[in-house]
């Protein structure tokens, strides 16, 4: 695949696996034994990963502020905005707005989603969902 291909695939993955809540873009999108920072997940376990989001977060959006890609692999640095409105991470509901950010850095293998690396601001997240 091509580098506008690649970077194409990471932006339909987080359109529709965040942005449209379709639970079955993981099955469509990642490789079999898809990878996140080092632990094999496959399909099934990475979609865990995205229904705690949505679940936690029913609004949860999703926006691309910067695409970069070399060879087989596309950097993403995002922003995410979303009302927890669902348990996160342990943390009851609280009904807050948040904003944070993320960079991931995703291998394409074979036209899928083979492997991931994130980066997420989840002190900044926390500390939007910490009680007062």
């Amino acid at each position: 695949m091509g580098l506008d291909r690649n970077k194409e695939l990471v932006r339909r993955f987080y359109a529709e696996a965040i942005n449209q809540r379709d639970r079955t873009a993981c099955e469509r999108l990642l490789t079999e034994d898809f990878t996140h920072d080092g632990e094999v997940k496959g399909r099934a376990g990475q979609q865990e990963v995205v229904n705690a989001f949505l679940d936690a977060f029913s609004d949860l959006r999703n926006e691309i502020l910067m695409l970069v890609a070399e060879g087989d692999l596309v950097a993403a640095h995002q922003r995410w905005t979303g009302t927890q409105d669902g348990e996160f991470m342990g943390m009851p509901t609280t009904g807050r707005k948040v904003e944070f950010t993320s960079t991931a850095i995703i291998r394409i293998e074979d036209g899928l989603v083979a492997e991931a690396w994130d980066e997420v601001d989840l002190f900044g997240l926390s500390a939007q969902l910490k009680p007062e």
